[in-house]
């Protein structure tokens, strides 16, 4: 496929994809061509069907209940743009500006996991192994209803120009999601393994949502400079732990801690305030990863009255939980009734050297 002169899309090759994700590629089968009733309409159906059981609100019968579900369903269809050609997507791109935009490619033929060694397994029981990515269409417009100000859009791989999309995008596995923001792909998740947890991830570390219109930064400030860092460090009360949270724009493993970060700032609030560095996102921010001696991402830098006491590397949430507790109990300072330690998260303890 040819893009026109001037596009904004172009060819994601293997080399500019995050090391992490690079060694999860398999082949994208051949898809047939034929008639059918897309996945989005056969969900739609399904979902009117059902609606006929939706419980009904006060002052309101079966019908009027089944059609308050109907047009529920509708706005959140309006929140994720289906899109067919790279064009549509080079479009959707040049509206965004700075806005994020999450992009779901998938297909009603083929749902892999993302891991090369089962790929072979979906074709034993195809119906049964193409559950898992008709759900997504749900999980993703769920994701868009909680994030006003973020840009969903869905490529169909079906077709051969949704196949030629798949080649400009570098779309090998099938479902996948990229988020874009500034017409730059900053991250992706391959295969349907925990892409609904990946997917919120996503929208929170780049986008700023969280469920229920919480806005990360509200709890977590964000620092872009040395200027912000001694700033926000200056300004804490003595007796409240200073939390920095230095990460990079595509480590998999800042993205994945980050919710605990912000559930950590929103529990822990007047025991511990958190800060975020994203540590590549200028060649000033650039620069202070250094001079902040950090060779490795998630780090967290505690500070009190102004000065450094400490430093924690890894994304395990118990332990960073274990890290602000003890530098708070060094001085004699409980945490507050309503934080306590949580269950550690399900990934394993890693970090990536920066």
């Amino acid at each position: 496929m040819h893009v026109a002169a001037g596009s904004q899309v172009q060819r994601v090759s293997q080399a500019t994809l995050p090391h992490q994700l690079r060694s999860f590629t398999s082949v994208r089968p051949k898809l047939l061509y034929h008639y059918r009733v897309s996945a989005r309409a056969q969900s739609d159906q399904a979902g009117a069907a059902a609606g006929a059981a939706v419980t009904a609100r006060e002052h309101e019968n079966a019908e009027e209940a089944l059609q308050r579900r109907l047009k529920e369903s509708a706005r959140v269809e309006e929140r994720v743009t289906q899109i067919y050609t790279a064009q549509d997507f080079d479009r959707e791109l040049q509206e965004a500006g700075d806005q994020l935009i999450v992009l779901e490619v998938e297909s009603t033929e083929v749902c892999q996991t993302g891991f090369d060694e089962v790929e072979h397994h979906w074709k034993e029981d195809k119906e049964e192994a193409l559950i898992p990515c008709r759900k997504l269409k749900h999980v993703l417009q769920r994701t868009a209803r909680d994030s006003p100000d973020v840009r969903f859009v869905t490529l169909e791989a079906d077709g051969e120009e949704g196949q030629a999309a798949c080649d400009t995008l570098g779309i090998e596995v099938l479902p996948t999601i990229q988020f874009w923001k500034n017409k730059q792909m900053l991250w992706e998740h391959r295969g349907v393994t925990q892409l609904d947890q990946d997917l919120s991830e996503g929208v929170l570390y780049y986008g700023d949502q969280a469920a229920n219109g919480v806005k990360a930064s509200d709890f977590v400030t964000e620092l872009h400079s040395k200027a912000d860092l001694d700033t926000f460090i200056s300004k804490q009360p003595d007796n409240v732990l200073t939390v920095i949270d230095v990460c990079l724009r595509n480590a998999a493993p800042c993205i994945h801690i980050f919710p605990a970060v912000l559930a950590l700032a929103k529990n822990f609030t007047g025991f511990a305030h958190f800060a975020r560095l994203i540590g590549d996102e200028s060649d000033e921010a650039q620069h202070l990863l250094k001079e902040l001696k950090v060779n490795e991402v998630p780090t967290f830098l505690f500070y009190r009255a102004g000065k450094p006491t400490g430093k924690h590397v890894g994304s395990s949430r118990a332990d960073l939980i274990g890290q602000i507790l003890q530098q708070q109990n060094a001085h004699g300072i409980r945490p507050p009734s309503s934080g306590g330690q949580g269950a550690q998260s399900r990934r394993p303890k890693i970090q990536r050297r920066v």
